[in-house]
């Protein structure tokens, strides 16, 4: 290769990385919001005072609950309500009237269903205790009701919440599995029509619990995530099949164990990308570029900065966009909100203490998407 042509590839080369650096960074945009001083575990999103734009609730160990109201353009109000000292959190409209519950959850501690009188008022008085323990929940119609029900992983074994309607819960008998669960989603996976549940943890296999219709579930095959220390879970169709596949976040430092393709009747096969050995803590997936691809954003644990994944024909690609900072993230969503059409992100923090377990309080931050301006 004569020298001009070294030139003109360097010249290339130069351009692509330069191109590729600018992509990185115009994915998304800080805010300049910091919300909040609390150790979020937890972030859930949804129109909780139906003004029509998508507000968000913080699950904090130390300080409890947060309602986060948006005033449509993206800026973020503390409500001035604390729901109780939680480590999980999501909001489903548990009892059918229109309005957004709140549902929280921690070790320790009774899952609590906070009932909305319609317009964002919660009352101490009026929620529901139910089940115990919970790591991890997930929350969807097991029973072919039409009203939610709730998957609830636990420290020992996984239980069932049955939803009778009329603001009452029923924890079932049935016991799931015999090991921490991390991750769990409800989802139909074997394209029966019902749906089903996808549960995985720590030290032992994750389970496809298949549905029968009415709410039984029955082990359909296992995960060999026995080692992979799984901390969140989500779903998407990563191959464009049709069909719904599961992606896991490991804090454990393990690299490829991550996807898990459906083959459409609900048997999952690990595909072995590697994401790096960093451990991560949470993640969600969703189109962030309007590309037509589910794309995750991976949560960071300890120094591990926050990452998103772009999604394609050849699976995932490293957008290279990172969120780097002291925090350890407790909680990523994505929604639009800032109503533009596009998705932003919201990241939840908290700073862990190396050698005491301690979860110290961190502001919360806002990225607004510019992928697809």
């Amino acid at each position: 290769m004569d020298l001009k042509t070294q030139t003109a590839f360097l010249v290339l080369a130069m351009g692509i990385l330069t191109a590729s650096a600018a992509v990185a960074q115009e994915l998304f945009v800080d805010s300049g919001q910091r919300l909040g001083n609390s150790a979020t575990w937890d972030v859930a999103t949804g129109d909780l005072d139906a003004d029509g734009d998508i507000d968000v609730v913080t699950a904090d160990i130390d300080t409890g609950a947060t309602i986060w109201l948006n005033d449509g353009a993206g800026t973020f109000t503390d409500f001035g309500q604390k729901l109780g000292v939680c480590a999980t959190v999501d909001i489903a409209d548990l009892d059918s009237d229109g309005a957004l519950d709140i549902v929280t959850g921690m070790w320790g501690q009774p899952l609590t269903v906070w009932w909305n009188d319609g317009s964002c008022g919660f009352s101490d008085a009026v929620t529901t205790h139910v089940g115990s323990d919970s790591l991890c929940f997930a929350v969807g119609d097991l029973d072919g009701d039409t009203d939610l029900d709730i998957y609830l992983g636990r420290a020992d074994y996984d239980m069932v919440i049955m939803n009778d309607g009329n603001r009452v819960l029923r924890s079932t008998s049935r016991r799931y599995g015999s090991q921490e669960t991390g991750g769990a989603v409800i989802l139909d996976i074997d394209g029966d029509g019902d749906n089903d549940v996808v549960a995985a943890g720590w030290d032992g296999p994750g389970h496809v619990w298949a549905n029968d219709g009415s709410g039984e579930l029955s082990a359909f095959c296992e995960i060999s995530t026995t080692l992979l220390h799984v901390h969140d879970a989500a779903y998407g169709d990563y191959d464009g099949d049709g069909d719904m596949d599961i992606f896991f976040v490991l804090a454990g430092g393990i690299c490829c164990g991550n996807i898990w393709v459906n083959d459409g009747a609900g048997t999952l096969t690990c595909v072995a990308q590697d994401f790096g050995a960093a451990p991560m803590q949470r993640m969600t997936a969703a189109d962030v570029n309007a590309d037509g691809w589910i794309d995750l954003i991976l949560g960071g644990w300890r120094e591990s900065p926050t990452a998103c994944w772009l999604g394609g024909t050849n699976g995932f690609t490293d957008s290279g966009f990172r969120i780097a900072g002291e925090g350890m993230s407790g909680g990523v969503a994505l929604a639009d909100f800032d109503s533009d059409g596009d998705l932003d992100l919201f990241i939840g923090y908290h700073i862990f203490e190396l050698g005491s377990w301690n979860y110290l309080p961190h502001p919360n931050e806002v990225w607004m998407n510019a992928a697809t301006q």
